[in-house]
């Protein structure tokens, strides 16, 4: 049954939690679309819109996985799974980054890498799948909003838990609609910002993915 209070509960704990959900994101995001080229304030906002949507079908599998699987899943989503799970969206995260910077210059003189590249590295593809791998990695927020979708028991309160911690998360990458404006005041930005991309790619692959995913119990 849905009160006021169970809607409530997520929508604050995704409020007063949103600055850690855009401390996660904005190092994907904000190099990503300030490298754009000619990055229109629609072209901007739709591909925000293609990292939430992968954000939010993320949060959406969580919260059914859990509420399926009950209070069963406080014993078996222990904090190295957690830690695994993170690892391994990391590492994701970081192969589509690095594809995004580097895979057309790489297949340029290749037309049927190119074409292969050019559909998964492309700027929707990266936005869509770059969310999703951010969605997975399980910060504070992320780890109450799974114990309370588990208690839940059941699948559709679990989804819409994580549903309504999404929806009061989302005010805070508002500051995004003004990425187009920037680019067109300061050039030089791509071209730091595709750097960063890069740099972050690498940070995500080798030092928030490989490394821990290895070597950290």
């Amino acid at each position: 049954m849905i009160t006021l209070a169970n809607t409530l509960e997520p929508l604050a704990l995704g409020f007063s939690t949103g600055t850690w959900c855009v401390m996660y994101c904005a190092p994907v995001l904000l190099p990503f679309l300030a490298g754009r080229n000619a990055l229109t304030h629609k072209r901007n906002l739709g591909l925000v819109a293609l990292f939430l949507t992968g954000r939010f079908a993320a949060y959406i599998a969580v919260g059914l996985s859990l509420g399926l699987a009950g209070l069963l899943i406080s014993e078996f989503f222990d904090p190295v799974l957690a830690r695994h799970l993170s690892s391994v969206a990391y590492i994701f995260c970081g192969i589509i980054l690095l594809g995004s910077g580097f895979g057309k210059r790489i297949c340029k003189a290749k037309p049927k890498c190119s074409s292969f590249v050019g559909k998964a590295t492309g700027d929707s593809a990266t936005a869509l799948i770059s969310g999703l791998c951010v969605g997975l990695h399980i910060c504070p927020p992320f780890w109450t909003a799974a114990a309370r979708s588990a208690a839940s028991g059941d699948p559709l309160s679990g989804a819409a838990y994580f549903l309504l911690f999404y929806i009061g998360t989302l005010p805070f990458f508002l500051p995004l609609a003004g990425v187009p404006f920037l680019n067109g005041k300061v050039p030089s930005i791509r071209r730091i910002a595709r750097m960063t991309q890069i740099l972050v790619g690498v940070y995500f692959l080798l030092f928030a993915g490989l490394i821990p995913f290895l070597f950290r119990r």
